[in-house]
C-alpha cells in the first residue's frame, strides 16, 4: 500500500512548567522561556482541519529528518546542526534523535477491499445468559450424537467374511463424443489466443496495485499526521490503485462434448459403445461400472468396481468370499 503525501502542518506542544501552547518549529517557551523537553509531545492545532503551511523553509525542516537533543544541555536542534546552538557541544556523537511516528490520536482508518461488499451496521444488543436447562440440553445431544457416531463408526469398520454366489451381473460403459467446433469464450484480452479475434470488450476490475498503472483508479483511506520529529506534522493518506482491464468475448475452435454414448448390459461380456465418427469428432473420456450381485445365507448383496479382470471371474453360481460390514456394505470379494 502507497502511502501518498497530502502536505504539510505546524504542529504544537505545551511546556510543563507554565502550560503555555507553543508553535511545534519554535525549541523554547515563548512565555517562560523554558526549553522544549526531549519527551515533548506534539499536537495538532486544529484536530478537525489540516492548515496546510506553505513556508518552504518549514516544509525544507520537515523533510530532512527529525531534530536531535544536545548530549551535553538538551537543546533541540535541526537535524543536519553539527554543534549545540546553545552550548556549542559536539553533536555528531551521543545526540538524541526526536521519535517519528503517527499521531497517538490519529491511526489510520483501514481501506476495504474492493471485493468485499459493505455491509450495514448492526446495532450491538446485550447478551442474554444461557439458561442451565438449555446448557444441560446441550450437553445430552452432544452426548447422544458422539454415542451414535462411535456406533456408526464402529459398524461401519467392523466387518464379517461370509461364503457367497454370484447370482446375477451387470455393466454400464460410457464415452464422451466430441465434436471440434467453433464455440464463444470469454477472458481477459491478454490471455484471448492470438488468432481469435475479439469483441465486445469491457474494462472489468482485475486486482490491486501499489501504483497508479493505465486504466486505474485511486482508493485512499482517511488522512492522518505523521510527527516527523521537527515540530512539522506531514499529512498522509494510505492508497491503492484498482486496476482495470479488458475482459472480451472472442470466438475459438475447441473441442466440445456433444453427446455421451452409453452400454449397458448383463453377463460378464462387456464392450464399449461404437459410432461411425464424422469429420471433426473424436471419442472422449470413459467411464465405465461393473456390477456383482451376491447371494449369502438367503441375503442379497451388491458391489461395484471398475476392475473388468475381476468382473470377468464372476460366473453366475461361482463361489465366493465376501467381507460384510455392520451396515451391510460388502467391502471385499474374493473369488474360491
Amino acid at each position: 500500500m502507497a502511502r501518498k503525501v497530502l502536505g504539510y502542518i505546524e504542529l504544537v506542544w505545551t511546556c510543563d512548567s507554565c502550560g503555555t501552547r507553543n508553535p511545534g518549529a519554535i525549541k523554547s517557551c515563548t512565555s517562560c522561556g523554558a526549553p522544549q523537553p526531549i519527551n515533548v509531545h506534539f499536537e495538532r492545532v486544529d484536530p478537525e482541519t489540516f492548515n496546510f503551511i506553505k513556508d518552504e523553509a518549514l516544509i525544507r525542516m520537515a523533510k530532512s529528518g527529525p531534530d536531535k537533543h544536545c548530549p551535553y544541555c538538551g537543546t533541540r536542534n535541526l537535524a543536519d546542526a553539527q554543534v549545540c546552538v546553545n552550548c556549542g557541544g559536539d553533536l555528531t556523537i551521543g545526540a538524541t534523535s526526536r521519535p517519528t511516528g503517527i499521531l497517538t490520536a490519529e491511526e489510520p482508518a483501514p481501506i476495504p477491499e474492493p471485493s468485499i461488499p459493505s455491509t450495514p451496521s448492526t446495532v450491538q444488543t446485550e447478551r442474554k445468559p444461557i439458561p442451565k436447562w438449555a446448557i444441560i440440553v446441550i450437553a445430552l445431544v452432544l452426548l447422544v450424537c458422539c454415542f451414535f457416531g462411535t456406533m456408526y463408526f464402529i459398524r461401519m469398520n467392523q466387518t464379517d467374511k461370509m461364503d457367497a454366489t454370484v447370482s446375477s451381473t451387470s455393466w454400464q460403459r460410457q464415452v464422451a463424443l466430441e465434436a471440434y467446433q467453433l464455440v464463444r469464450a470469454s477472458d481477459w484480452k491478454a490471455d484471448i489466443p492470438f488468432n481469435a479475434q475479439a469483441y465486445d470488450c469491457q474494462l472489468r476490475y482485475k486486482y490491486n496495485s501499489d501504483n497508479p498503472t493505465q486504466n486505474s483508479e485511486e482508493v485512499c483511506g482517511t488522512p492522518y499526521t505523521v510527527d516527523t520529529g521537527t515540530g512539522i506534522g506531514e499529512v498522509v493518506q494510505d492508497c491503492y490503485y484498482k486496476v482495470y482491464e479488458e475482459y472480451c468475448s472472442y470466438d475459438t475452435m475447441q473441442w466440445v462434448v456433444v453427446d455421451t454414448l452409453t452400454e449397458n448390459g448383463s453377463g460378464t461380456d462387456a464392450f464399449w459403445p461404437t459410432t461411425n465418427l464424422g469429420t471433426n469428432e473424436r471419442l472422449g473420456n470413459s467411464s465405465e461400472r461393473y456390477t456383482i450381485t451376491f447371494l449369502a445365507s438367503s441375503d442379497s448383496y451388491e458391489y461395484s468396481t471398475t476392475d473388468y479382470n475381476l468382473f470377468q471371474l464372476a460366473q453366475p453360481g461361482s463361489s465366493w468370499v465376501i467381507e460384510v460390514n455392520g451396515l451391510g456394505d460388502v467391502t471385499s470379494v474374493n473369488p474360491e
